[in-house]
């Protein structure tokens, strides 16, 4: 009987069988492990989407119970069993929804994934303006005095004119309502502050009959103008001060005007603004005319030339 012969395989032979299973390990594994990392991921996501409902069902039944809206997840009772969730934002939108952003979860992170959607009332842009403007508030021009950007609802404005005499003598009470040219009003009469003085009632008389929007009507101040290019301390000291270069023309007019701003807290003397500088004088000559300021919603003026 003819005995049969068994071949064995070469060292050669599994070498390469090894290295044929190495390439196979080395292309598999990569996506292997992808799978398992997309699968983790979409798990995530998940248990997010779990935790955000979770959330939601609170609230309705926080909305039960007391009859009030919560303002924070900390008054909540969440009824959530999945892995660990935690939110960098965790916001509770007015109409009970949940926007979650942030989120990790076991301590992993789940990149650029959020629950819900953000419903954060955004906040309301207005029209910008820039110190110099020149806008209209019932058909009078005015200029802006203060920088006031698209996030600030109102803005505080310089009339462009003086107030005229009609407007002095319609609508100050009591007597020193004079003309409108030096001399044209005094600015005290028994008493040295600004308060209870004939301008300030002229003033505050002037916006409820022009102006009745406006949320203050006042004096132009010593700090106003020095913002708008008036020198220095030491010449306000002093007491006079030229018209620095910067200083915009519009604050300038023929006749000389009030300020509301004692010199250097005088009780005998005030500020005032002529064509050519800033100086002080004393507030029983009754020299100067009335260009109020006031604050007043964007929304009641326009540019000029619209």
């Amino acid at each position: 009987m003819k005995q049969s012969k068994s071949r064995a395989f070469t060292l050669i032979e599994l070498i390469a069988v090894l290295v044929i299973m190495a390439i196979i390990a080395l292309i598999a594994t990569p996506l292997v492990m992808n799978i398992i990392r997309k699968a983790r991921i979409s798990a995530d996501k998940r248990s997010v989407d779990a935790y955000g409902r979770s959330i939601e069902l609170a609230i309705a039944g926080y909305l039960l119970d007391t009859g009030k809206f919560p303002t924070e997840v900390s008054q909540l009772t969440i009824e959530y069993s999945g892995n660990k969730v935690e939110c960098e934002t965790t916001q509770i939108n007015s109409d009970s929804s949940v926007y979650l952003a942030g989120c990790t979860v076991a301590g992993r992170n789940v990149e650029n994934y959020t629950y819900g959607e953000d419903k954060t009332p955004q906040a309301p842009t207005y029209t910008a303006y820039q110190v110099g403007d020149q806008v209209k508030y019932n058909n009078v021009d005015y200029y802006v005095i203060k920088d006031s950007s698209a996030s600030e609802e109102s803005v505080t404005l310089l009339k462009a004119e003086p107030l005229t005499a009609e407007e002095i003598t319609t609508y100050s009470a009591g007597t020193g309502a004079q003309t409108n040219g030096n001399g044209g009003m005094r600015y005290h009469s028994s008493s040295s502050a600004y308060e209870g003085s004939y301008v300030k009632t002229t003033v505050d008389a002037w916006k409820a009959a022009k102006a009745p929007a406006a949320s203050e009507a006042r004096l132009i101040t010593i700090d106003d103008l020095k913002s708008l290019g008036y020198s220095d301390d030491s010449c306000i000291q002093s007491g006079y001060c030229s018209k620095s270069a910067e200083a915009p023309s519009w604050l300038h007019i023929n006749s000389s005007y009030w300020t509301s701003s004692p010199k250097n807290g005088s009780s005998s003397s005030v500020w005032n603004v002529s064509r050519y500088n800033l100086y002080s004088t004393g507030v029983s000559t009754g020299n100067g005319v009335v260009r109020p300021v006031i604050t007043i919603s964007k929304s009641l003026i326009s540019s000029v030339g619209n």
